[in-house]
């Protein structure tokens, strides 16, 4: 494959148009093109009279010598990951968010069918307590907003950023593409699901594994772990609709991705002689606005292109070393509220794909370091 780059778009038109305008502007002749397909879209509001899409484009061609003033498309091999160890029992994965699911997927992709224990409910369900709680205050502490299949991410829209530059990023796009997700998150600058789309597809991830030979046990909780010389022997779990019941899952394995609010499962890992270290985090309040001057602000007013709700990041750097800074913007989202625990208020940030709510919010971050507690314990509280 060649790709053009820069193809500057400065009015709406579809993306065949857009194609005949890179043909256009590098003499290409189409009989020439055997396929195509967008690579890269991104906005270029740096100046507010001159804003448009800055398009990329890669291109198969029968006659590519003919071209030598495109850049040649590197080979991309997506990286698999080659599981070489030996399985006596079924391995475990603690949690159903992100990271239990895609570790769950890779075990699949390695013939290997892993036991999946999710505290909170099968999305489907979560979603009606998701409901429950946001029109009636009712709270279930197991499964909502930041508990149950999918983990916090569905239920703040599904914004697929990182900071790290890393082939496992592009895997990760193509799987939820594959699993269902719109396809221009593979070339978008700031990809974005929508928590509308993700409890379809986190459904059909559970499907996948499932048909696959993996097995789920929902509203289950991981309460305490047999160790023997130095190796797990099994997991007690408890059935968090009914206390009284009680299962041992003899595993030779377990992978944790129990998420950031498992205190309780930290607290056992920690009595139980492992070692846990202390680590920097953030903590923050929402801030909302109106979507139109958010707007304003980014792409001025002159501009005649129909664009998307417009973002922002935001970020101060203290002399003295602390960091105050937006995660996780939320354009034409709502602030929603997502106590996990009672007595509690967290806030979070929901967008659904189309984005179109009349406000923006954002999280303002402060970080905050191990020095800001008293005592070396990983478990301490301010």
């Amino acid at each position: 494959m060649l790709r053009i780059s820069n193809i500057k778009i400065f009015e709406d038109i579809s993306d065949e148009e857009i194609f005949l305008v890179a043909l256009k502007k590098n003499k290409i002749n189409q009989k020439d093109v055997i396929s195509w397909h967008i690579s890269k879209k991104s906005i270029d509001a740096r100046k507010k009279d001159n804003v448009h899409y800055n398009y990329s484009i890669d291109i198969e061609l029968k006659n590519e010598d003919k071209y030598k003033n495109l850049t040649k498309v590197k080979d991309f091999d997506f990286p698999k990951i080659e599981i070489n160890a030996t399985f006596n029992k079924r391995p475990v994965i603690i949690g159903a968010g992100p990271g239990g699911l895609f570790a769950a997927i890779t075990l699949i992709q390695n013939g290997i069918k892993p036991i999946i224990i999710e505290q909170g409910q099968p999305v489907e369900e979560r979603k009606q307590s998701v409901d429950n709680f946001l029109n009636n205050g009712n709270l279930n502490v197991f499964s909502n907003v930041q508990f149950g299949e999918g983990g916090a991410g569905t239920f703040s829209d599904g914004k697929l950023t990182t900071g790290i530059n890393s082939p496992f990023c592009k895997k990760v796009l193509e799987t939820f593409v594959n699993f269902g997700a719109p396809k221009q998150i593979l070339y978008i600058a700031k990809p974005h699901i929508g928590t509308d789309n993700l409890i379809h597809i986190i459904k059909n991830i559970r499907e996948y594994i499932i048909k696959n030979g993996g097995t789920f046990y929902f509203n289950t909780k991981a309460i305490d772990f047999k160790i023997e010389n130095n190796k797990v022997k099994s997991i007690i779990c408890q059935k968090v609709t009914d206390s009284s019941v009680i299962n041992e899952i003899e595993t030779d394995s377990i992978i944790l991705a129990i998420g950031h609010s498992s205190r309780d499962t930290f607290t056992k890992l920690y009595e139980k002689g492992f070692l846990l270290e202390r680590k920097n985090f953030s903590v923050g309040v929402r801030i909302e606005h109106l979507q139109e001057q958010i707007n304003h602000s980014q792409y001025g007013t002159i501009t005649k292109l129909h664009l998307p709700p417009a973002e922002y990041k935001l970020a101060y750097h203290s002399p003295t070393g602390r960091s105050c800074y937006t995660f996780c913007m939320c354009p034409g989202g709502v602030v929603m509220a997502s106590s996990s625990e009672k007595n509690t208020i967290v806030t979070n940030g929901m967008s659904k794909f189309s984005r179109n709510g009349k406000n923006a919010n954002s999280a303002v971050l402060v970080n905050v370091t191990p020095d800001d507690f008293e005592g070396n314990s990983p478990l301490a509280r301010y």
